[in-house]
């Protein structure tokens, strides 16, 4: 940074005009690693300060121009975004409004399987508006990495709704194997995190919780997904086994394409959605008005396959207008962002 430079050359010139003889030299040698040890030891905290004088109009001059791309942005993608949006908030009123007529009845039969299955969608659109408002800001791979989330709520919602309340129990009880084994690794960071654990006594009650579903369940039970081992065919209980007990197992490529933005390995560094329209070389660190179409797409189709696994739960003839609405947005959806994808950036 200009400060620290400037800092330590002052340093430097004002340790050079004591030095008239070799000896002085010899000081002078001596003198400088002490000299920048005091530097360091005051700049941060000047440097610091200087940012934070000069950070209310430097922060609002970005904000500035940040809104002004959002509205660059919009407009380039207006007709798409608007058509991704009004799906979003159909699929938000017909889980309203199925949540509103079947919720009393469940709730007095203790329906685990409703109440999870209307849990699920409200997450999952969620997640969507969570993507088609980073769409709008011009994050393009964050929000294909926030589909792989509605990805995983559509297929473990359709897992349910082919299994059942005893899968829903066996869901819900493995609660017990996540808390023990999050409070555990709690405990033995607690004092690297600076964060203070849970008494001998909680973690007990964490141990027993979790030791009376393993009892009741077998050991299997303690793997992320055992909660679906007995309704999967073979092999291990994975995330790729409940896709192909789904038939979304055809997703998976997608799926992988969208990890690359949750993980950091080589794909993450050298790809970027937001980049595809840019010449080759640069690396994105803001938004960018590229790459809409695919989390777009991808977003529409998963959160239909979503809100007709709860509406055909429970089918009535509102539910199934609703669900041929959505599939009809939903093949719509590609098209305006296929031809919003063409129009010059600006």
């Amino acid at each position: 940074m200009d400060i620290l430079q400037k800092s330590f050359d002052d340093a430097l010139r004002e340790l050079a005009n004591f030095a008239t003889s070799e000896d002085d030299l010899d000081k002078l040698a001596d003198a400088i690693p002490a000299q920048i040890e005091a530097l360091l030891a005051k700049l941060p905290d000047e440097i610091l300060s200087t940012i934070k004088g000069g950070a209310a109009n430097g922060l609002e001059e970005r904000r500035i121009r940040h809104a002004e791309f959002v509205d660059r942005n919009i407009s380039r993608w207006m007709e798409a975004f608007d058509i991704l949006e009004l799906h979003i908030e159909i699929a938000i009123e017909a889980g309203e409004s199925f949540n509103k007529r079947l919720r009393p009845e469940a709730a007095s039969n203790g329906n685990l399987l409703f109440d999870l299955l209307v849990r699920l969608h409200a997450k999952g659109c969620l997640v969507s508006k969570e993507i088609l408002t980073l769409l709008k800001n011009g994050y393009a791979d964050g929000a294909h990495a926030r589909w792989r989330a509605l990805h995983e709520i559509s297929v473990t919602a359709m897992f349910f709704a082919n299994h059942g309340n005893n899968a829903a129990r066996r869901y819900l009880d493995h609660e017990f194997v996540e808390n023990y084994n999050g409070a555990s690794q709690l405990n033995k960071y607690q004092s690297r995190i600076n964060e203070s654990g849970f008494s001998d006594e909680e973690l007990a009650q964490f141990k027993d919780r979790y030791d009376a579903v393993i009892d009741k369940y077998g050991k299997e039970f303690k793997s992320q997904y055992g909660w679906a081992k007995p309704f999967l065919l073979k092999g291990n209980a994975s995330f790729f086994a409940l896709e192909e007990a789904v038939n979304l197992d055809h997703w998976r490529p997608y799926y992988k394409w969208a990890s690359q933005n949750v993980h950091a390995n080589v794909k993450t560094i050298r790809n970027s959605l937001g980049l595809c329209e840019a010449v080759s070389g640069l690396l994105q660190v803001g938004p960018s008005n590229s790459g809409m179409t695919d989390p777009a797409h991808s977003t529409a189709i998963s959160l239909t396959q979503l809100t007709c696994t709860l509406l055909s739960s429970s089918l009535n003839l509102d539910g199934i207008v609703m669900m041929k609405i959505l599939l009809a947005l939903s093949d719509e959806v590609g098209n305006p962002f296929a031809t919003c994808s063409k129009k010059k950036t600006i």
